[in-house]
């Protein structure tokens, strides 16, 4: 589906803290809008009598009546400070759909990475694979973040794994809290990935160092370049 970049206007709808520093925005979706999982857009932030761009993956669905964001507030950050002031009701422009980090729904047994708020257009993907009908092949993700305060979003992989027994996903924490309640994985995502090699094709979302230590790990491990697809945060 070919889709032109247009400028669009939005309304806030939520705005909730899912992790430290981790917030979700719910945006009206423009009824003319339409976009492809993994795809971003560009907020045109206000900043004096200009305004300054800052892009956004989408981590809701075409199907949902609404734009959903993932974002991390940084303390410095222009963008950060303005969306922590923004009232629900208050609008912001933003022009897309953007973006070839997109995930091909034919191909078989895929394989998503992310860290931090690279779950985003993860989770658009793995939401649109599991919605169509024909899935027939295993969907699995590796997520990675600091350490407990930094997890996000758990409860909604948790309602993805009891509706669709294709998909499972996996949280490892590269610097657990020293209290020894952490039961799952430790250690950084590429400590992991090795233990899940095969014929998949692979979808990346992260840090750049992330996403190069994977990649690497990956080819040297035989797999071939064109089925590692990646985004960079």
């Amino acid at each position: 589906m070919s889709m032109s970049i247009q400028n669009y206007t939005a309304t806030l709808l939520e705005k909730k803290e899912v992790a430290k520093n981790v917030f979700e925005l719910r945006f009206s979706k423009p009824e003319s809008f339409d976009f492809t999982p993994g795809q971003f857009v560009q907020f045109l932030i206000p900043n004096g009598e200009k305004h300054t761009s800052r892009s956004y993956s989408i981590s809701s669905v075409s199907s949902d009546d609404y734009l959903e964001f993932c974002i991390k507030f940084l303390p410095d950050g222009m963008a950060s400070q303005y969306f922590q002031a923004m009232g629900i009701g208050a609008q912001l422009e933003f022009r897309g759909p953007l973006g070839r980090f997109i995930v091909d729904e034919n191909s078989h047994d895929h394989y998503f990475v992310a860290t931090g708020v690279g779950l985003a257009p993860i989770m658009s993907m793995i939401r649109s694979l599991l919605d169509t009908n024909k899935l027939d092949h295993p969907v699995r993700l590796l997520f990675g973040v600091r350490d407990e305060d930094d997890i996000f979003w758990e409860d909604k992989l948790k309602e993805l794994k009891q509706k669709n027994s294709l998909f499972d996903y996996t949280i490892t924490l590269s610097q657990p809290k020293p209290t020894g309640r952490w039961q799952g994985l430790k250690g950084r995502v590429t400590d992991h990935i090795l233990h899940h090699l095969g014929k998949h094709r692979f979808y990346l979302c992260g840090s750049a160092a992330m996403v190069k230590d994977i990649r690497t790990v990956l080819i040297e491990n035989g797999v071939d370049a064109k089925d590692i697809h990646f985004e960079i945060f």
